[in-house]
This record gives C-alpha cells, sequence and structure tokens, in this order.
C-alpha cells in the first residue's frame, strides 16, 4: 500500500488542503486520515470512493492499479464499433489532413494497403 498513501499525500498536497480538512471531506478524524497517508490504516470501500471522488481519479489510480488518473473514455460509433479517447484524436488528426477522406474513396483497398505500409515501416524499425 506504499503507492496508495504517496498518492494520498500527494494529490491532498495538489489540492492544497491540510489532513484536517480531508478529514472532514470524508467524514473522518484528522488522525484517521493521517494513519491512510502513514500507511497505519486503511480507508473502508466507501471512504476510497469518497477519496477519489475529492481527488477526481480512479480508485485504480490511487491503489496504483494503474498509472492514468482518469477512466478511459470510449465514443460509440455504432453498436459494432467504439474507440477510444486517444483513438478519436487520431481520427480527428486523419480528418483534419484530409487523409481520412483519401481513404475513403476505397476503404477496403486502401486500409488494407496502409496496414501493409504500417507493418512494414515497423518490421523496419522495430524500436519505433
Amino acid at each position: 500500500m506504499y503507492l496508495f498513501r504517496e498518492r494520498l499525500k500527494d494529490l491532498r498536497d495538489e489540492l492544497r488542503i491540510d489532513q484536517k480538512e480531508m478529514g472532514k471531506k470524508l467524514n473522518v478524524s484528522q488522525s484517521a486520515y493521517g494513519y491512510y497517508e502513514q500507511g497505519r490504516n486503511e480507508p473502508s470501500l466507501e471512504t476510497l470512493v469518497k477519496i477519489a471522488q475529492i481527488f477526481d481519479v480512479t480508485t485504480d489510480y490511487l491503489l496504483g492499479l494503474s498509472n492514468t488518473r482518469e477512466n478511459p473514455v470510449y465514443y460509440s460509433v455504432s453498436d459494432k464499433v467504439s474507440l477510444s479517447s486517444t483513438e478519436m484524436e487520431t481520427l480527428q488528426q486523419m480528418k483534419a489532413t484530409s487523409f481520412l477522406d483519401e481513404l475513403s474513396q476505397d476503404p477496403l483497398k486502401n486500409v488494407d494497403r496502409l496496414y501493409r505500409y504500417w507493418k512494414f515501416i515497423q518490421d523496419e524499425h522495430p524500436d519505433k
């Protein structure tokens, strides 16, 4: 739980609030909250969820199961297709350069060709 207590303290410092104020927000004493940061005690599941909400992070981030503070966002394009926010950004970049329009002229052929080029580049430069 080392990572939990470190993240807890770092997040509290980012908000510039003291342990007493955090205790009030969580409806626990200042010392009870201080024990969380010291690793001497662990919060209940209900309190853990409240902590995540206060800091606007996921419980996975607090517990060290993820290094991403927020839940990934997915955009539903259709019943069969959903895109992560990174994939959506990639599409927006492709759209801005007219690349997506060109791919769409013959999607089956062009996407297949593009994929083969991409694999070739990866094979030539495996570290990239």
